[in-house]
């Protein structure tokens, strides 16, 4: 029986930058990177990210 859900996941990622860098761009990539490299390990799933954005709200100074 094919199912299907979809999931809400909150993401903290951290890590040193260069002060004009757009570190929300290079978080994102790495959480991307981060899901392809992990369906290796379940490849009777299908996982894709549909959207990743930076939650202003959740953003720490």
């Amino acid at each position: 029986m094919q199912k299907s859900i979809q999931l809400r996941v909150t993401v903290g990622v951290e890590g040193d930058d260069e002060p004009a860098h757009d570190f929300a761009r290079r978080a994102i990539a790495a959480v991307r990177d981060a899901v392809k490299v992990g369906r290796a390990r379940h490849p009777d799933l299908t996982i894709t990210v549909h959207k990743a954005i930076e939650d202003p709200e959740a953003t720490q100074p």
